[in-house]
């Protein structure tokens, strides 16, 4: 008896294999990212849905992987530490300074605090700055995090969210982060 595969991961894996050769599947399964279209996506993602409360969590995880493919994909790779080679690729700097935040560390710093599609459209603003970069994404990763994104007000939700920011700072190692000003103007001679 074969073992049945994740849909998720099946859905994926389609949309993976086919957003660079077909077309109409690419352009219908990207249109799943909003909501006034996302009726075009339906064909293409729904028979992968079996809970409803799924459903728009998987069109936008389909979406997104079909929308950009000119980023490419990579596994095993967490969302987080893709942001921090986007910003040293953007910075043309492999130094982190915690009081400075570039563009990617301003986005994360409010990204656990946002609904669903919120998120959706701040990991589309990231997909958009990778574009013409050599940087991979995990889209396997992206869904998995879209579809355990919650409310915010479970543990589990919080966690979940919380994990691509602290992911995006460990990727930095003490010797990448600049230390802060630790000078002591109060000091007696």
């Amino acid at each position: 008896m074969a073992e049945a595969q994740d849909p998720l991961n099946a859905l994926m894996g389609q949309t993976l294999a086919r957003r660079k050769s077909d077309p109409r599947f690419r352009s219908s399964v990207a249109r799943g990212l909003d909501q006034a279209t996302e009726h075009y996506a339906y064909p293409w993602v729904l028979g992968f849905v079996e809970e409803p409360r799924d459903k728009t969590a998987y069109l936008r995880a389909a979406g997104l992987a079909a929308a950009y493919p000119d980023v490419k994909h990579g596994q095993r790779v967490p969302l987080g530490a893709s942001l921090k080679k986007l910003s040293i690729s953007r910075s043309k700097d492999a130094t982190l300074d915690p009081a400075k935040p570039d563009l990617i560390a301003a986005r994360l710093a409010t990204f656990h605090e946002q609904d669903l599609e919120a998120a959706v459209s701040t990991i589309r603003r990231f997909l958009d700055l990778a574009r013409g970069t050599e940087i991979v994404f995990d889209f396997y990763a992206i869904a998995g995090l879209i579809t355990r994104w919650g409310n915010g007000f479970t543990d589990a939700s919080q966690s979940v969210r919380a994990r691509t920011i602290g992911d995006y700072y460990g990727a930095w190692t003490n010797d990448n982060i600049m230390p802060a000003d630790t000078t002591d103007t109060n000091q007696e001679l």
